[in-house]
């Protein structure tokens, strides 16, 4: 595992990187922000453990979250843990709604902080954000568990379909534990990579192929030999790149910009896309000889409002997780906060759910009880503010990410921000859409 450290305080990373290295943890450092994004651009990390004050910002934490904030855009797949002195509830709420993976106050317990940069390994161990057991399943989700089970030793692709929020990740880690491969999980947003940067974060780059290229990288597809590539967001991937992932598929190998030399693909390919299969490629916005590469084995992910059965578990498993994660009492769930949950639409689906019951448990840990008063649940106007499920989709990759992207802004007509993240998108590529499809929100 390789861990960036970002702290002003060098006190702090000699701490850090001494503990980090006695548990065989490999680290390099930043001071600064800046320094940050350079150690990001030139080599690969498995997270990122950022402290919010700097120098020139020595209170409020801002210039932490507007780094956090970039980072989501940038690195969507890069795990981030914050850590800070000022430590409070609503800190640790802000900085998840941010991007972070999870919050770790000043000064540290060695053994929580090393426990939970284990939990982010990136062989399929379990992290933040991991579902329940399946005995809290639906019949839906135990028929998809079974399925896993059955195709998981197996070298074919898999494409996981599913809405926003539902737990395509999760499915596509689970099928990584199972498979007995001894490779890392890669996790990429492919959909969100521009064209300047596709080949150098699949294939990786030498020292010099380009301009900024101060050190050699490896790419994905190397940081997966052995292991599993998950793809996520695969059906915005831009024509030119589906053509270059083609011909890995194809043939097996792959080239490092700037290198000589060609290396074989080992890695198992696992992708997902919120579109439905069938619409993937009917408007020739996607190639239909990489689908029939990527879909040997197709799964769908039911959304939450199809199996609201699972709530009390995922519920209860949520609170229970934070409790630990933040070493509180235990929480009381209040009566009536099930029938509310139930009766909310979920459009962001688990992920939704877990974000609700992660603000829920910082705001009720004083009472020790949960209240319907510490849900933050947005006001469901009807069926239609519901997504709709994938088979009743429009026929084409266009018009069923410009009906989700309309569907959105009718949810939050007034906050774009929480528009984009239900969608599953970060803020630019949100707006590029609305460009894209000419769509302009009432302001």
């Amino acid at each position: 595992m390789r861990v960036l450290l970002a702290d002003d305080d060098e006190g702090v990373l000699m701490a850090l990187e001494l503990l980090l290295r006695r548990a065989e943890i490999s680290t390099a450092r930043a001071r600064s922000p800046v320094q940050v994004l350079e150690q990001l651009a030139s080599a690969a990390f498995d997270a990122l453990l950022l402290d919010l004050n700097y120098e020139r910002d020595t209170t409020s934490g801002q210039e932490g979250f507007t780094l956090l904030e970039r980072l989501r855009r940038q690195y969507p797949a890069l795990q981030v843990v914050v850590m800070t002195g000022w430590a409070s509830i609503e800190g640790a709420v802000e900085a998840m709604r941010r991007g972070a993976v999870d919050y770790v106050p000043k000064p540290w317990e060695n053994a929580r902080l090393l426990s939970l940069l284990r939990s982010l390994e990136p062989d399929g161990a379990s992290k933040p954000g991991q579902s329940v057991d399946h005995a809290h399943a639906s019949a839906a989700m135990q028929r998809l568990h079974a399925t896993v089970d059955q195709v998981a030793f197996s070298e074919v692709p898999v494409l996981i379909t599913g809405e926003h929020g539902t737990g395509k990740e999760l499915v596509a880690r689970s099928i990584h534990q199972k498979s007995g491969r001894r490779g890392q999980f890669v996790a990429l947003n492919a959909g969100a990579l521009a064209d300047g940067t596709f080949e150098s974060e699949l294939f990786g780059h030498v020292r010099g192929a380009f301009t900024d290229a101060k050190a050699t990288r490896r790419g994905a597809f190397a940081r997966a030999e052995g292991g599993t590539l998950f793809l996520d967001e695969i059906a915005n991937m831009p024509l030119p790149q589906q053509a270059k992932l083609l011909r890995v598929l194809q043939e097996q190998v792959y080239q490092p910009l700037g290198a000589s030399t060609l290396e074989r693909s080992t890695a198992r390919i696992v992708s997902a896309t919120n579109v439905e299969v069938q619409a993937l490629s009917l408007d020739g916005r996607f190639r239909a000889d990489l689908l029939y590469r990527l879909n040997t084995i197709h799964l769908h992910v039911p959304p939450l409002r199809e199996r609201l059965d699972e709530l009390p578990g995922l519920v209860q498993a949520f609170i229970e997780r934070e409790v630990a994660r933040y070493g509180l009492p235990a929480i009381d769930l209040d009566s009536g906060v099930l029938e509310l949950l139930r009766a909310h639409l979920w459009p962001g689906n688990v992920r939704e759910l877990e974000h609700v019951v992660q603000r829920a448990v910082l705001l009720s840990a004083r009472q020790g009880k949960l209240t319907a008063a510490h849900l933050d649940l947005r006001p469901s106007a009807g069926p239609s503010a519901s997504a709709p499920p994938l088979t009743a989709m429009p026929q084409t990759v266009r018009d069923a990410e410009r009906t989700a992207i309309a569907q959105a802004l009718s949810r939050f007509p007034n906050d774009r921000r929480a528009a984009a993240e239900s969608l599953g998108l970060s803020r630019s590529a949100f707006y590029r859409r609305l460009s894209q499809y000419g769509i302009r929100p009432q302001k």
